[in-house]
């Protein structure tokens, strides 16, 4: 099928003139810069932060306060010696360390000769056992400390 050359023209001219009643409008044609998407500049102005009225996230917290000291040697731990299961005896550069869990989750620690747990301390690590010391049961003092052992139990096959 053939075009008629005028209708080609006819509708260049229609086209035309609703870009002109666009324009006319108020409408503004879009520029091919305005259409395409902006990329940053690398160059752009640095961040700064202002805190208005909010914390500084990069101020340190503990600045000018006492942190308490988690060691061993401080406050005993709220765990006590019934509670402690023992898993294991290691041998570091020639000193015995005893590995127990405690708790629902069962984490593992290393205790040692001394340490302390809410209810005693500990007396020695041996070769497959610990010896503990209660001093208190239940928050009340005893009034004699009484030796508690806790063994390697041994799994059967």
């Amino acid at each position: 099928m053939k075009h008629h050359p005028g209708l080609r023209v006819l509708l260049l001219l229609l086209l035309g003139c609703a870009r002109l009643a666009a324009v006319g409008a108020g409408q503004e044609e879009p520029k091919a810069e305005e259409t395409a998407p902006v990329q940053p500049s690398l160059e752009s102005a640095p961040v700064i932060f202002t805190s208005a009225g909010k914390r500084d996230p990069f101020k340190d917290l503990l600045a000018g306060t006492e942190v308490a000291d988690k060691s061993p040697g401080g406050k005993a731990p709220q765990v006590s010696i019934d509670d402690l299961v023992l898993i294991g005896i290691v041998r570091e550069r020639g000193k015995l360390y005893a590995l127990v869990t405690s708790g629902p989750q069962g984490f593992p620690h290393r205790i040692q000769r001394g340490d302390r747990f809410s209810d005693g301390y500990v007396v020695s690590v041996g070769e497959a056992n610990v010896l503990f010391r209660k001093t208190s049961d239940r928050g009340i003092t005893l009034p004699r400390p009484r030796d508690v052992i806790k063994e390697i139990s041994q799994e059967e096959p």
